[in-house]
């Protein structure tokens, strides 16, 4: 693929969109303006008319910052997008920055000139982001200045509609808590700290607080809205109630009352007026929702969100949920990567054939609800682009002698999962498989370590990096996320990332994704996901238990380059994937298994 087809791969520039709000706000006073890829719930999920940056840029990454000043966009974006953003922007129009160097608000502190006011939207940003931003902006004696109308509303014409899906009750065979019980639970903590209150905003917070799931956002199942729980035990959720069925009302517990969402700044009021203590999370609650509580009169107290370290823990019910999960998903893709096996013989597929493909294997799936992301099918230098995804034009046929980089994914009523594969079309060459086997390395030190609690993903990144820094290599995203159950693909705290503070616990879902990204030629990532469990022979101590059960593809590996303690990983690895799919096989799929997870040792 030549280099201009590769540029406008993924297009989706609006030319005039620059230019005109560039116009917008130089006619209001302001000197610049930030547009965040976010809505006013704050979290990693958004709905299509909440996609102000794309709108903006072209850009259709799911993390990134606009700063709109002197006469351009800058765009700033984290590893995983920045070749992916220097494809999809005008460059005469919109520079492409790596968020850490230096990061947007240290980038405008640095260029902002004395006196001069930036505006923002106080609906989507955080309290931490915009007291980071004023301060910075305070040694230029510059402003940052809260606009009642975003600029960008004014002029997207052609807005898509607020989504409006159906919210169903998620039931507790599968949450394994009631609603009422993890109010109770929150409101006892309020209660200890000497709160009256908290207000919630992230969807996947309420989605998990109340055994709600809804559609308002694709791949996963959320619905807009906010919730206020109060020290009493009771609960106000604030969503469209037309979405709500009298049944799903009905299955809200004892604590809830439903209220229209147009009702929730009033709430709001009403909790000034009355002089509650109000907790925040300043790294999630909106920068709007903390000016609106202090002008009624709250008192304010900032705390983290009870629910993101409840959510991360998985009780029993929701790991044997995902273990179940985990099991169907991996017969899907086991018989998929058999039938990838047969047709790429015949030399005629595309990227988007397989992807397609590949969903109509797990769609047979028992609870299988939709899939939990775009599938990343990223051939030979598409794989290189690490949230590559194909489109008519960029669709590339798995050619001989090339990778697939592989990244899916589905949602489960009982589980969500995430699986990436490198698979070689053709005979791979002696430098994939050294590349592979490194990235392998890294993956099974994840896999295999063992830890004394108390252990962060901070602390234990490196080992996934170990062998490829060794021989000069890196990769420019996270090691690891943690995972919902039938929510989102992403979940914090916890993260195996450099920088991550939050301790491990048993029950807690992690990724392990290490990768290689050669630009222009090859993509390599083996991803798999765990669940934290307490360790059966040393006190004190936890590891990893393996939940994605898929073979990683033997032709790539080179087992020269691994030690006894490696191969002997890989070989019960895949003797437990054997064990676990063969009998839902068909006899051709169950020697084809076999086959891939024969010992290295033979």
């Amino acid at each position: 693929m030549d280099k201009m087809t590769q540029k406008n791969a993924m297009d989706y520039k609006q030319p005039q969109s620059i230019p005109a709000t560039l116009e917008s706000i130089r006619a209001s006073g302001l000197q610049g303006f930030i547009v965040p890829q976010a809505d006013e719930f704050q979290g990693e999920y958004i709905s299509e008319n909440n996609m102000r940056l794309r709108w903006l840029t072209g850009f259709t990454g799911s993390a990134g910052t606009a700063i709109l000043y002197a006469g351009k966009v800058h765009l700033f974006v984290d590893g995983r997008y920045t070749l992916q953003a220097a494809r999809q922007v005008d460059p005469a129009l919109v520079d492409v920055h790596h968020y850490r160097d230096p990061s947007a608000t240290q980038w405008l502190a640095e260029k902002i000139g004395a006196g001069e006011k930036i505006g923002y939207d106080p609906r989507l940003h955080s309290i931490a982001s915009i007291k980071e931003l004023k301060s910075a902006l305070k040694v230029k004696e510059a402003k940052a200045i809260g606009v009642e109308e975003n600029p960008i509303d004014k002029l997207w014409r052609d807005r898509p509609a607020p989504p409006f899906a159906p919210v169903n009750h998620h039931d507790i065979a599968y949450t394994g808590r009631s609603s009422d019980d993890k109010i109770n639970t929150i409101a006892e903590g309020l209660k200890k700290s000497g709160r009256d209150a908290i207000v919630l905003n992230e969807m996947d917070a309420i989605a998990w607080t109340f055994n709600i799931r809804g559609g308002d956002t694709a791949y996963t199942p959320l619905t807009q809205s906010y919730a206020i729980v109060h020290a009493s035990g009771r609960a106000d959720l604030f969503a469209n109630p037309e979405k709500f069925s009298q049944q799903t009302i009905s299955q809200l517990g004892n604590r809830t009352v439903l209220h229209d969402i147009v009702q929730f700044p009033g709430k709001l009021d009403e909790a000034g007026r009355q002089g509650l203590k109000v907790c925040l999370d300043k790294n999630s609650a909106t920068d709007w929702t903390l000016s609106r509580l202090k002008r009624a009169g709250a008192e304010i107290h900032f705390d983290t969100d009870p629910t993101k370290l409840q959510r991360a823990r998985k009780n029993n019910t929701e790991i044997n949920g995902a273990r179940a999960a985990h099991r169907r998903d991996a017969v899907a893709m086991i018989r998929f990567l058999k039938w990838l096996d047969d047709a790429v013989l015949g030399g005629t597929l595309t990227e988007l054939e397989i992807s397609d493909k590949l969903e109509t294997f797990r769609r047979d799936n028992e609870h299988f609800r939709e899939l939990s992301f775009p599938t990343i099918a990223g051939s030979g230098p598409n794989g290189a682009i690490v949230h590559y995804k194909a489109t008519p034009e960029s669709n590339r046929k798995l050619e001989q002698g090339s990778l697939l980089l592989l990244d899916s994914g589905a949602q489960y009523l009982d589980g969500t999962t995430d699986i990436t594969r490198t698979l070689p079309i053709g005979d791979p060459s002696d430098e994939m498989r050294r590349h592979f086997t490194l990235v392998l390395k890294g993956h099974v030190a994840i896999a295999s370590a063992r830890f004394p609690a108390g252990t962060s993903g901070g602390q234990l990144d490196a080992l996934a990096r170990q062998h490829l820094w060794r021989a000069g290599l890196n990769y420019d995203h996270g090691t690891g996320h943690g995972v919902g159950s039938y929510l989102g693909v992403h979940e914090g705290p916890h993260r195996l990332a450099a920088g991550s503070t939050v301790a491990f616990e048993a029950g807690m879902i992690i990724s392990n994704e290490p990768g290689l990204y050669l630009v222009d030629r090859y993509g390599i990532r083996i991803e798999s996901l765990l669940v934290v469990t307490e360790s059966s022979t040393v006190k004190s101590f936890l590891e990893f238990e393996p939940l994605t059960l898929v073979p990683i593809d033997r032709r790539l590996i080179d087992p020269v380059m691994l030690d006894e303690q490696e191969r002997t990983w890989i070989d019960d690895y895949h003797c437990l994937v054997l064990q676990t799919a063969k009998d839902q096989l068909t006899d051709e799929d169950r020697e084809w298994l076999a086959t891939m997870c024969a010992p290295l040792r033979q």
